[in-house]
């Protein structure tokens, strides 16, 4: 069993219904709380909606395949690509923030313009009407 988000094996191995994927429940629940969703389909995902995997408590040590120079540099390569992935996530995100807030700032200045205007000719009329009835009297 190998953890879908490590790639290590599980020290608490469960299994998402959803996706059907097995993760290290510690890992899993950190991604949830932070996302609520499963890391593999995107849908929506519990805590208590992971089921518990048995297994033998005896540790499993890495294949020779797995501790080779070309697999620790895949290993490697693999957790720089997911960096990256991730910075290209930050980096749309705030994009996409600094779009909202350019958005709602250009809002919140057009009413603060109105409401002013809207002061300033309600004081001009209410001026106007004080001068005309200190004329009529």
């Amino acid at each position: 069993m190998i953890c879908a988000i490590s790639g290590t094996t599980p020290k608490d191995p469960v299994i998402s219904p959803n996706s059907g994927s097995v993760f290290d429940r510690k890992l899993v629940e950190a991604y949830i709380a932070e996302h609520g969703t499963d890391p593999i389909s995107g849908d929506a995902l519990s805590v208590d909606s992971l089921i518990s995997i048995k297994t033998s408590k005896t540790p499993v040590p890495r294949t020779p395949a797995q501790a080779s120079i070309p697999a620790l540099l895949q290993s490697f390569q693999n957790e720089w690509d997911a960096l990256v992935l991730e910075a290209l996530t930050l980096r749309q995100e705030l994009l996409k923030t600094r779009q909202d807030l350019s958005t709602a700032l250009y809002y919140h200045d057009a009413a603060v313009r109105v409401v002013a205007k809207l002061t300033k000719e309600r004081d001009d009329a209410a001026a106007e009407l004080h001068t005309l009835t200190q004329h009529e009297l």
